[in-house]
């Protein structure tokens, strides 16, 4: 049985961690990024960077999906308990998908980067990935409606 303490601070290490590998792949990329021989031309690197704008756009929108869905909708009924191990454990797992999917939108900004050979054309994936993790930090209020609900 997991206390609501103890299961904020584990969702905050978890987070940090996620927010760690962030800050690693920026610092990564301008450092590790493999040169091409072949960058794109500006013409295939602006459409290449509207796909993938378009699919952080998605992947950012879903962030925000994964977390109504699967996390605040049922803490609000009171459906979901998160100071049972297996409500913490779903709120965890649903909180976890959604900060990966965050990291998912660097690595496209990456995949951006490495094409046209220019490591700053990460930059707005990175930035987007940092806002959404803050965004989706795992503070009180998240929980407070499963407070409230559990009191009525």
């Amino acid at each position: 049985m997991h206390s609501m303490a103890g299961s904020r601070s584990t969702l905050w290490i978890l987070w940090a961690a996620l927010f760690a590998l962030l800050a690693l792949d920026a610092i990564a990329l301008e450092r590790v990024l493999p040169t091409r021989a072949d960058v794109w031309y500006e013409a295939e690197a602006s459409v290449v960077q509207l796909v993938l704008g378009i699919l952080a756009l998605v992947a950012g929108v879903a962030t925000f999906a994964i977390r109504e869905t699967l996390v605040l909708r049922d803490l609000r009924s009171g459906a979901l308990d998160p100071n049972t191990a297996s409500g913490f454990a779903r709120v965890r797992r649903a909180l976890v998908a959604l900060w990966s999917l965050c990291l998912v939108i660097a690595l496209l900004g990456n995949v951006l980067a490495w094409g046209a050979g220019t490591p700053i054309a990460a930059a707005p994936f990175l930035i987007g990935a940092a806002v959404l993790l803050v965004l989706h930090a795992p503070r009180g209020w998240l929980f407070a409606q499963s407070i409230e609900a559990a009191g009525a």
